[in-house]
């Protein structure tokens, strides 16, 4: 007889390998798995519940959400009349009573399990109790506590505080659950453990690095990928971004250094950014025209990994202004491709990066200092390029997916 785990979110969507976090790693998981293993796979999110998890239905997951979510979904990405009047202070409170009863009717299904792998930190409190003999696992892939980021969807302070103080009381209900909780990188539990004031029991935590599929990745080519795009390489500085928009991502510094590389040390210099869609680009494009950039700078929206890949291998820099950062996948695709990675000085970066050997880091706070630092390391680009593929290497998604069901043996055999 097998065990049977449960992977729960309490965000929501479905294990794909085109999202980022929780969703991201679910679907690695189970599409590296041993099928002649001792395991199955149910999976719980806000959207759907699914049975019976294998590799070989992966792709057609989006078919099992209703069709009332197809549409939600939709109307989420293209309307901001939508987004504007679902994240609204009048429905938030209604939207959290509705995901908390929804969880809490599966409380009685939670007996058939042995694990219960929750990939964030409230799902597991909010159908989770002490009486049952699963294993029960906390992954933490957020920057701190989910409340922290929740709360600020809600715009009035009272609203705010309420939401903040609710979610953080199933977020130490979750840990206290846990029987073992685990982080993408010793930076992730740092900032965990300081937004809600407290020491883990280090006994019960235990780092598992995400990880990627280098060989894939290697066996990508980039195919001319820079002329489908209609982009000339010539004398060019070709730098590369990949981040969506959102504030901690910091593209307007990003714009501000591409700036300074143009105006100041008069180097012709393009930044091609994937994650921000057209629409949402028109911020950033005031930005540009300020600077001076707005013909040096290229949005491309949301691609395929497999179109970002190319994208990594045909450009000089992957540069990334990211601050409170986990441990970013990208990071670990940008050296696998042996990019020349100047990311920021922050977090889990500095897990990975080790300054003139296999990378570079910079200061995010000094625009004039990041311009500098790419200028000056232009000669020397490709000399880090042997490091970084041994980097990515050592950080490969069957090693992570080895470490998981190691995690689940031993809480099955009480090690």
């Amino acid at each position: 007889m097998k065990n049977k785990v449960l992977f729960s979110i309490y965000t929501g969507e479905y294990p794909n390998q085109y999202s980022g976090g929780p969703n991201n790693i679910i679907y690695k998981i189970i599409n590296n798995y041993n099928a002649t293993s001792n395991f199955e796979f149910d999976f719980l999110s806000r959207d759907i519940f699914i049975e019976n998890l294998v590799k070989d239905n992966l792709k057609g997951l989006s078919s099992n959400l209703s069709p009332k979510k197809k549409v939600a979904s939709i109307f989420a990405e293209k309307s901001k009349l939508y987004r504007k009047f679902f994240g609204s202070d009048f429905y938030l409170p209604y939207h959290f009573y509705k995901n908390e009863r929804y969880f809490k009717s599966f409380e009685r299904r939670e007996m058939q399990y042995d694990i219960i792998h929750s990939q964030d930190s409230l799902s597991l409190s909010l159908f989770a109790n002490t009486n049952i003999k699963a294993k029960k696992i906390l992954t933490i892939h957020s920057k701190g506590p989910l409340s922290d980021e929740i709360k600020n969807m809600a715009k009035g302070e009272k609203l705010k505080n309420g939401i903040n103080e609710k979610l953080k009381s199933f977020e130490v209900k979750s840990i206290e659950l846990a029987d073992l909780i685990t982080f993408p990188s010793k930076a992730a539990q740092v900032y965990f453990e300081k937004s809600l004031n407290f020491k883990l029991d280090e006994s019960k935590v235990k780092i598992v690095y995400n990880g990627i599929d280098f060989d894939l990745i290697n066996n990508i080519a980039d195919d001319g990928i820079l002329n489908k795009y209609s982009i000339k390489k010539e004398n060019k500085l070709l730098l590369m971004n990949i981040a969506g928009d959102a504030p901690e991502k910091n593209i307007d510094i990003l714009l501000k250094a591409v700036g300074k590389i143009k105006n100041k040390f008069n180097r012709d210099v393009k930044l091609i950014n994937v994650g921000i869609n057209k629409e949402d680009s028109s911020k950033y494009l005031d930005i540009a025209i300020k600077s001076n950039i707005s013909n040096n700078i290229i949005f491309l929206g949301k691609l395929e990994n497999s179109e970002v890949i190319k994208l990594l291998k045909a450009t000089d820099m992957f540069v990334m202004t990211s601050e409170k950062v986990i441990f970013d996948l990208v990071v670990l695709e940008a050296l696998a491709c042996g990019a020349c990675c100047v990311v920021s000085n922050e977090g889990g970066n500095k897990e990975i990066i080790k300054e003139g050997e296999n990378g570079f880091l910079i200061d995010i706070n000094d625009v004039d200092e990041i311009a500098k630092k790419i200028i000056s390391i232009i000669p020397y680009k490709d000399n880090v390029k042997g490091n970084a593929i041994k980097t990515a290497k050592q950080f490969t998604v069957q090693k992570m997916v080895s470490e998981y069901f190691e995690i689940y043996e031993n809480l099955l055999n009480g090690v």
